[in-house]
């Protein structure tokens, strides 16, 4: 839940602070921890190790979660990327005054050894007051955090000034092939988003010294 509290502060960086106040009372925080978490431990039981990645289950396992909540989703790339693998793209829509901010994790996990683990890798189970599976740090836990910040803004019926997007990106562990082909296929999807939290932070500066970009990152 720190993780989640962290992601909707910045995340909520795109809502006038009288505006959050006022709304946020509406969101039920107990219950969203408990459904946190649960969706956490469902994320992790998909097995998504890549290679192969398998990563199609894990963007309609969070498809079906937005589509329950009213926010508009969309799985992209299945040709592209191969067999049974997907991008999964979703937008709550503010009221464009500002431009986008966009939370990004990917699907896919690195393979394990399960004799090396204490428990089962794709078990989600919560043993001494963690979740645990292959994944729940890089990083499904991170997904869910930005799945459920969007969620809790959604439920807050917060006025937002910029949009929020939602990405799970497929075969991050390897290649990357995902990221190339979202940015090459869908750039109208991505044009107007100014931020981007993810994992990892580098601050990118051109040969003049000029910043091109400021990086955040949530892991």
């Amino acid at each position: 839940m720190n993780r989640i509290a962290l992601t909707i502060g910045c995340a909520a960086s795109c809502v006038a602070a009288s505006q959050l106040r006022a709304q946020a009372t509406r969101v039920d925080w107990p219950r969203l921890s408990r459904e946190s978490e649960g969706v956490l431990s469902d994320y992790l039981r998909i097995n998504t190790t890549n290679p192969p990645g398998n990563e199609l289950l894990g963007a309609r396992f969070l498809k079906a979660i937005l589509d329950r909540e009213g926010i508009e989703a969309r799985i992209l790339d299945t040709t592209d990327l191969g067999p049974n693998r997907a991008n999964l793209y979703a937008r709550l829509r503010g009221n464009g005054s500002k431009k986008a901010i966009a939370l990004v994790h990917h699907i896919d996990v690195v393979p394990v050894t399960a004799s090396s683990w204490s428990v089962d890798p794709f078990s989600g189970v919560v043993k001494d007051g963690y979740i645990w599976g292959r994944g729940a740090i890089d990083m499904k836990g991170n997904g869910i955090a930005q799945l459920m910040a969007m969620i809790a803004l959604k439920r807050s019926a917060a006025r937002l000034t910029r949009d929020v997007v939602f990405i799970g990106n497929s075969d991050e562990e390897l290649v990357s092939t995902s990221t190339i082909v979202i940015v090459q296929r869908h750039p109208d999807l991505l044009r107007d988003v100014e931020y981007l939290v993810t994992e990892d932070a580098n601050n990118i500066l051109d040969s003049s010294g000029k910043v091109v970009y400021f990086a955040i990152g949530d892991a």
